[in-house]
């Protein structure tokens, strides 16, 4: 069984450019995590980018969540607001893959500390980079 691996966004309209980024992105690295996990069939990451005072107001909070019963993760980290609209399309680039780099990493992480599922993610991220041709070390 296929096991899918889907990014989408949570933002305000101000940092419309992250669909297409992710668009870009998942186009170049379209990724499955079967060969990376096993006790999680789904992955779902969700790119936030809110202001500071519509955080304030509980847009775009952190979530870190895994369901070893259901078998699926469900991250959504923020990116800085006030960064990402200033920055180059590069940059906003880069800070996106950034994003969901972190957020693979939680997975591992909370995988390996529950012991309910594995998820490599040191593997995963080796290999998305390596299909966007994008250093670690160079993310911002």
């Amino acid at each position: 069984m296929e096991k899918p691996f889907f990014i989408t966004c949570e933002i305000c309209s101000s940092a419309g450019s992250i669909p297409s980024i992710i668009n870009d992105i998942t186009r170049k690295a379209d990724m499955e995590i079967t060969p990376y996990s096993r006790g999680i069939d789904e992955v779902f990451i969700s790119v936030n980018c809110f202001p500071d005072e519509s955080m304030a107001r509980g847009w775009g909070k952190p979530r870190k969540y895994i369901s070893y019963q259901n078998r699926y993760a469900d991250i959504r980290l923020p990116i800085p607001y006030g960064a990402f609209i200033r920055a180059s399309r590069e940059t906003k680039y880069r800070m996106v893959v950034k994003n969901i780099v972190e957020s693979v990493k939680v997975i591992g992480d909370r995988c390996r500390k529950s012991g309910r599922a594995e998820f490599d993610s040191d593997g995963f991220i080796r290999d998305f980079l390596q299909k966007l041709e994008i250093e670690e070390s160079s993310l911002l």
